[in-house]
């Protein structure tokens, strides 16, 4: 099963939903993986600050508040 991962790096995808909620703004991110056999696994992962930053600044230029 170890060569599952030898060729992945080329199917690696990272995720990032936002939730606006009354609570405020709230990020989850995840590592997609797409192994050799098409079976998807996924990883959670913190989200890097400047993307935190990025999402929070067009929710704030759209108007949008919680």
């Amino acid at each position: 099963m170890g060569s599952m991962f030898s060729e992945t790096g080329k199917n690696v995808y990272g995720v990032t939903y936002a939730t606006l909620d009354d609570s405020g703004l709230h990020f989850e991110s995840e590592l997609a993986i797409q192994l050799l056999d098409g079976a998807m696994v996924t990883l959670k992962m913190p989200t890097h600050l400047s993307e935190r930053q990025a999402i929070s600044q067009i929710v704030a230029d759209a108007g949008c508040s919680a």
